[in-house]
């Protein structure tokens, strides 16, 4: 019996452990909506536990026994075996299913899954397909990494878009009508140990795809042998989106692509695209503090850091970056990449790392990096405090804050403080 058949006939209350999880909110939400009695727990409150709550799901921090009493559990891969929740539940022989394969079983629910696969991009370029479908007039939904929209999720609808991550190699588990690669470079080799593993488990996910698109990069060469492949290029309509870099021209075409495969018509498609005022914590305007203007970036994979800044620098000749490591292995994975992405950066602090799921142990810290690039670059400044950052930002050139870590709350804080005290 599959895992959908058993929820018709048996579940009706679920357990979310780590419900506080950009994606794990909304398939509490969907749940939610389709009549579960939902519970959640998490160890922090944020505005995505606030909406939980908001919508009636009961949210914990503790361990509550009576939760124990559920049909069956769902847990993010941030929740280990030592959780007191799974320790328990698995000795009451209560099914615990992994975030991804309910998120799996739910897309069999729409007649067309559109999955966005990809190193970097997949955000943005999932975000715009959802948006050219939605003012299309499509009966759509999205289940996107990044809080891109109030979250629609109602299963039923003709379309889902869908982010796929490549993290613990979950996009294996989705099954897409239509499947989109942007680009692939070394990421997560915790999971997949070598580039050669992760090729190969992007080429199984595009195969997944009854169609398949890809951007026309040197990145994804060794996918050319796969047959019934689209590989696009630059878009030729003529649009002016409000999102900027030469890697969003590449997410707009191909999400251009997937809609003129969907039968859109191009009117509908570029008032999409420029009206499209981008994701959260991509290029994002946040505020001034004092003459200057705030930005917030996601980036924290080289190429993408590399990007950015171009970008950044090509809009503002006069510019600061506040750069966040992202996990202690990825900083030491990439370090000769981090130091070529920075070296040139005239005003840059190095704020400290943010480890997520790391121990130090298992690579470079912040402050190592800080120590690597004062060797190139004697103007770099390091920082692990809201006072040290207030200090780096004062003047009129425009600030990014960079990293996927907890970065964009400091950028936050300053500019709220800033706008407290005019």
């Amino acid at each position: 019996m599959s895992i959908g058949e058993k929820m018709k006939k048996v579940f009706r209350s679920v357990l979310f452990l780590g419900i506080g999880g950009v994606s794990m909110h909304q398939l509490a939400l969907a749940f939610k909506e389709k009549g579960y009695t939902v519970y959640g727990y998490d160890q922090k409150k944020s505005e995505y536990t606030n909406k939980c709550i908001e919508a009636g799901i009961v949210v914990t921090n503790r361990f509550r026994r009576e939760y124990l009493q559920v049909d069956f559990c769902v847990k993010t891969g941030a929740i280990k075996d030592d959780n007191k929740y799974v320790i328990n539940l698995k000795k009451l022989n209560s099914p615990i299913f992994d975030r991804a394969e309910i998120l799996a079983n739910l897309c069999r629910e729409f007649k067309c899954v559109i999955a966005v696969a990809g190193t970097h991009g997949k955000s943005t370029t999932a975000s715009i397909i959802y948006e050219i479908l939605h003012r299309a007039g499509k009966k759509v939904s999205c289940h996107i990494g990044a809080d891109v929209f109030a979250p629609r999720f109602k299963c039923g609808d003709d379309f889902l878009v869908v982010e796929a991550c490549e993290y613990n190699k979950s996009f294996l588990r989705l099954k897409p009508t239509i499947s989109v690669v942007t680009n692939v470079e070394a990421e997560h080799l915790d999971t997949y140990k070598n580039i050669f593993n992760l090729k190969t488990a992007f080429l199984t996910f595009l195969k997944r795809g009854e169609k398949r698109f890809v951007f026309d990069s040197a990145s994804v060469d060794f996918l050319k042998r796969t047959k019934n492949v689209t590989f696009v290029s630059k878009t030729k309509l003529n649009i002016n989106p409000k999102i900027k870099g030469e890697y969003n021209l590449n997410n707009i075409s191909l999400a251009i692509a997937v809609a003129h495969e969907l039968n859109i018509d191009d009117s509908t498609i570029i008032k999409a695209v420029n009206s499209f005022s981008g994701v959260p914590r991509r290029y994002e305007y946040l505020g001034k503090y004092d003459n200057a203007k705030i930005f917030i970036d996601y980036a924290h994979h080289p190429t993408e850091l590399k990007s950015f800044i171009q970008a950044f620098s090509t809009e503002f000749p006069d510019y600061k970056i506040v750069f966040q490591p992202h996990t202690y292995s990825r900083t030491k994975m990439f370090l000769k990449k981090f130091l070529q992405a920075l070296k040139d950066v005239k005003n840059l602090c190095i704020f400290k790392e943010y480890p997520a799921r790391e121990k130090k142990n298992l690579g470079l810290g912040a402050h190592d990096l800080y120590l690597e690039l004062k060797k190139y670059n004697q103007g770099v400044r390091y920082g692990a405090s809201m006072k040290s950052l207030l200090n780096f930002v004062s003047g009129c050139e425009p600030v990014a804050f960079v990293g996927a870590g907890d970065i964009d709350k400091f950028a936050k804080k300053i500019v709220k403080s800033y706008q407290k005290n005019c």
